[in-house]
C-alpha cells in the first residue's frame, strides 16, 4: 500500500474506500501514491503566498518539461478553494492575500486538504501509478498558540514532509540587520522559534522530512545593495558564486541543493540564529538526513501595501522543498535532473 488517508495522513487499510473521517476516497485512490505535505509557519510568514505560487510553478514546469503530464486539482473542492482563495487574489487581482483563518472559523477554507494530481509515474516495481500531492495549509495563528493540543493536528505525525517557512524579519537576531529594508506589516507574526516548538510537540516521536525554509529571501538578498558601515553582509550576499544567488529554474540537482543547505545553515549561524538552529539539530539528531535548509521567495519583491510590485511575480526557488521529497520517487524528474 502506497496510499494514505488525505485527511489524517494515516496509512490506509487494504480495501479501504473511505477516509478515517468517513468521507469517500477518490476513485482508484487505494492504488495511488500519495505525498502528504504540511505547510507550517507563523502568521505573515508567507505560507499562503508560497502555496499559491508553488502550484502555479508546478503546472508550468509540467507543461514545459514533460509530455502527458499535467498538474491539476484532483477534486472540485480543491479546484474551487484554490481558485477563490489563492489564484484569484494573487494572479488575477494582483493583491496581497488575506491571512489564513484559524481552523476554528466557520469559513476556514483550508481546514480540508488540497489534493492535486501529479500524473502517473513508475513505482519501485516500475508499475505506473497515479501520484497525488496532498497539502494542508495550517493557519499561523493556530501554530502560535502555546496551548495547542497535539491531538488536534495529528496529521503532522504522519506527514511525508513538513515545510516550515519562517520570515527572517521575525528572527530577533536577524531583524536588526534588515532595518529599513522592508515595509513593516500591520499584522505581527509570532517568533519562528515558538512555532518550531509547537511543531516538535505535534510530531512527537515521529520524524517526517523537515524543510526549514527562509521565506521572503529577497529581503536578505537586498543586503547585497545596502550601504552599511560593516560591509560583511554586502560581500556575503553579493557573492555571485553562491548557490543562494542562483535560481535553478526547472532543473533539480541534488548536489546544488546540498550546497544551498550548507550555505543557508552557515548564513543562519552568521546571523546568530542559534536557538532556531540548535532546536532543529537536537530534534533531528538521530536522523539528520531528514531535514534540510532552503531559501525561497514567492513573489521576488515585497508588495506595495496590498498591491503586488508592478514588475509582477518573480518566484525564486519555490519548487525546491517539494522536489527534495518528490525526487526520491522520480516524480517530476527529467533526464537531466539528479537525486542522491
Amino acid at each position: 500500500m502506497f496510499a494514505r488517508c488525505p485527511e489524517t495522513y494515516k496509512p490506509l487499510e487494504p480495501g479501504q474506500t473511505t477516509t478515517y473521517n468517513g468521507n469517500p476516497l477518490l476513485p482508484g485512490w487505494e492504488d495511488s501514491v500519495t505525498h502528504c505535505v504540511v505547510m507550517a509557519g507563523a502568521r505573515a510568514s508567507g505560507k499562503s503566498l508560497y502555496l499559491a505560487v508553488l502550484i502555479k510553478q508546478l503546472e508550468l514546469m509540467a507543461l514545459q518539461r514533460f509530455t502527458r503530464v499535467t498538474i491539476k486539482a484532483a477534486d472540485e473542492s480543491t479546484r474551487q478553494r484554490y481558485k477563490e482563495n489563492y489564484e484569484r487574489p494573487l494572479y488575477e487581482e494582483m493583491k496581497h492575500m488575506a491571512p489564513t483563518p484559524t481552523s476554528a472559523n466557520v469559513d476556514a477554507y483550508q481546514r480540508d486538504p488540497f489534493i492535486f494530481k501529479l500524473g502517473k509515474w513508475p513505482d519501485a516495481n516500475n508499475d505506473l501509478r497515479e501520484h497525488y500531492l496532498v497539502i494542508r495549509d495550517v493557519a499561523g495563528e493556530d501554530l502560535e498558540n502555546p496551548n495547542l493540543d497535539p491531538n488536534s493536528m495529528e496529521f503532522f505525525r504522519y506527514a511525508d514532509l513538513v515545510i516550515f517557512l519562517f520570515d527572517p524579519t521575525r528572527v530577533r537576531s536577524i531583524a536588526p540587520y534588515l532595518e529599513g529594508m522592508y515595509a513593516r506589516q500591520s499584522q505581527t507574526g509570532g517568533e519562528p522559534e515558538r512555532v518550531l516548538d509547537n511543531i516538535a510537540r505535534l510530531i512527537g516521536d515521529e520524524r517526517p522530512k523537515l524543510a526549514v525554509t527562509i521565506a521572503k529571501f529577497d529581503i536578505l538578498q537586498s543586503l547585497a545593495k545596502k550601504s552599511v558601515q560593516d560591509n560583511k553582509w554586502k560581500s556575503i550576499m553579493a557573492n555571485e558564486g553562491a548557490a543562494f544567488s542562483r535560481d535553478t529554474g526547472w532543473s533539480y540537482q541534488y548536489h546544488n541543493q546540498w550546497i544551498l543547505h550548507l550555505e543557508i545553515q552557515s548564513l543562519l549561524r552568521k546571523f546568530e540564529a542559534h536557538e532556531l538552529l540548535n532546536t532543529i539539530e537536537e530534534l533531528y539528531a538521530n536522523e539528520p538526513s531528514k531535514y534540510s535548509y532552503f531559501a525561497v521567495s514567492a513573489l521576488g519583491e515585497a508588495p506595495k501595501g496590498q498591491d503586488l510590485d508592478r514588475k509582477g511575480i518573480a518566484p525564486y526557488r519555490v519548487l525546491d522543498p517539494v522536489r527534495w521529497h518528490l525526487g526520491r520517487f522520480g516524480v517530476l524528474m527529467g533526464k537531466e535532473d539528479t537525486y542522491q
